[in-house]
Formats: C-alpha cells, structure tokens, sequence
C-alpha cells in the first residue's frame, strides 16, 4: 500500500520536553483515492457496500466493504462526507476494480460522477499504540477526533479508523500542500519504510490487498465488525446474514513468527489443520506472516507437517 516513502534514521519522536515517545510510527500510503460527486453520492454507495452510509454527512466517516455475491472482501473502503461529496478512500491495489463497480451501477436517471483524486490528495497513517498522541505532537491545536467523525485543520482531514479503537488514524491532505511535511520535520519524526510497514502491519493484523483479494469472509480477515446486517441489500448480505446466524465463523487472522522463512500459501500442520500464509516477510533477522486460520488455532507453538515451528499471536 505504502510507496516510495521518505528513509530517516530516526522513525520515532525525539522531544527534548518528554521523556518517551509515543509507541507509534508514521506512514505514507499510496491508496486508492475517489470523490463522488452529484445526485446522492450517499445513497448509491449504501447500494453496495456493507456498513450503513445512506446518511452520511458533513464531517462524518464511514469504514465498510466491498463484497461480492458470495461475500468475500473485495475492497476495505472509508468514506468522508464533505459537503455535497464523498470522498473514498480505498486499497491501491483494488483501485480499478471497485471504480469499476461503484460507476458501473449508477442509474441512468442520477447525476453521479466519480473523479480520480489520486493527483489532487496524499494519504499518511499514524499507527501503534500511542497514535493519539503522536498526532497530538504533530497538531498541537488537535483536542479530539470523535468517533466516526473527522476533523479538519485547513485543508487537512485526520480521523480514526473505526476497526483499531484509535491505534491506527488516517490523514488526507492537499498533494500541494507541504504543511505536513514542516510539522513533521519540527518534531523531528521520520517516515517509516515500506518494509517497516510491513512488519507493522503483520504484528497488528492490519490487512492488505494481499488478504483483500476476493477469497475471504469479512471475519476471516478480522473485518467482521464492518458488516452491517440491519441496512438494506448489498452484495453478499444473504452470506452474511446465514452466516451470523448459525455462528459459524470458522476462520479468523493470526500473525505467525519463526526463525525460519515463512512460505505463502496452504501450510499443512501437525493434526492436520491447514492455515493459508497471505503476506510474509523478514526485518532484521525476524520471519513475520499474517495467515488465515482455523479459530481453534489462537495462540502458542504449532508444528507443520514438516517440523517448521511457528509462534501464533
């Protein structure tokens, strides 16, 4: 997701005025970012993705998914009402697809259009345990950001994503605008690196396009929560909703350590339980994967069938 970000030795606060830094870390993403404009952007995005966005309005953020017919997750998207606009920001790598369905179903009779805003916006993450107050070093003048909602600090947008209570906060600002850019270097934080990410990610089950691509319920990925089964009809709500109730979710997300490399794909273990590795990588000596697995496996050592031992968190 992220892409060419900025190397600095230094990717943690360093104030002279506080004893610690904040346990988070700064990212540049490049995500897919759309605005939909005209006759009731609101309603026709209620149409087809899972959470409920059909009064979305100034001010107010929505997180939801693209499903298909079957359920699986096709896009992790938010949404920003601004004025008489929606802004959408979704993962890179799905960008052509969801355009595709979020354009090819728009009536005839409505005045909907869908602009690119990937040469007019940029798109940064604050994320980790403390992400609150790193934003807060970054704007001092930030009290709050409520839930579900964003604020706005000139042409800035900063709010939180509704699935990490706080630990992961997303800013939208101007592609001309380098205002971020001066806060950061006055409090002295670097931009984390792709790899960083990574690793970031994987330890925090924060999935990618590489978890988001067609083959997986909501809750096997750990997106469960952004399924709405009291709006109106969506791609995949009849799944959804026999799923939910028989409580039969079978599969959810674990992130996996070993000293050895990590291979992607279906991995036999011991018993004869089978989990799917769907991003792995190694930073600085450590091997780290995230892996959709049956909920039986939670935590602890498990064996493959071919003695590899890996640590499930």
């Amino acid at each position: 997701m992220p892409q060419n970000p900025v190397d600095a030795d230094n990717h943690s606060v360093d104030i002279m005025s506080r004893s610690e830094s904040p346990k988070a870390s700064l990212f540049e993403f490049k995500s897919s970012i759309s605005i939909l404009s005209g006759d009731g952007p609101a309603d026709h995005l209620n149409n087809i993705l899972t959470g409920d966005v059909s009064k979305l309005a100034d001010g107010e953020r929505v997180d939801a998914l693209v499903c298909d017919s079957n359920g699986r997750v096709r896009d992790v998207l938010s949404c920003f009402g601004v004025g008489n606009e929606i802004i959408v920001l979704g993962i890179y790598e799905n960008l052509e697809n969801t355009r595709s369905l979020l354009t090819a179903g728009i009536p005839w009779n409505k005045d909907l259009i869908l602009y690119d805003g990937n040469d007019a916006l940029r798109h940064c993450v604050v994320h980790g345990e403390e992400a609150l107050e790193l934003v807060s070093l970054l704007y001092p003048e930030l009290s709050e950001i409520p839930e579900n909602k964003f604020v706005s600090i000139g042409d800035v947008i900063i709010s939180k994503n509704s699935v990490y209570d706080g630990r992961h906060i997303d800013i939208l600002y101007r592609a001309d605008d380098d205002s971020i850019m001066q806060r950061i270097l006055e409090i002295s934080v670097g931009i984390g690196t792709n790899e960083e990410w990574e690793v970031v990610r994987m330890q925090s089950r924060f999935p990618s396009a590489r978890e988001v691509d067609g083959k997986h319920l909501p809750s096997d990925i750990g997106l469960g929560e952004l399924v709405s089964l009291n709006k109106g009809c969506y791609p995949g709500q009849e799944i959804h909703a026999r799923l939910d109730s028989r409580g039969s979710e079978k599969k959810h997300i674990v992130t996996i350590t070993s000293h050895e490399p990590i291979v992607l794909g279906r991995n036999k273990l011991e018993g004869g339980s089978t989990i799917v590795v769907t991003s792995a990588t190694e930073f600085d000596g450590r091997h780290i994967a995230l892996a959709v697995a049956p909920k039986q496996i939670d935590e602890g050592a498990v064996f493959t069938s071919i003695g590899q031992e890996y640590e499930i968190a």
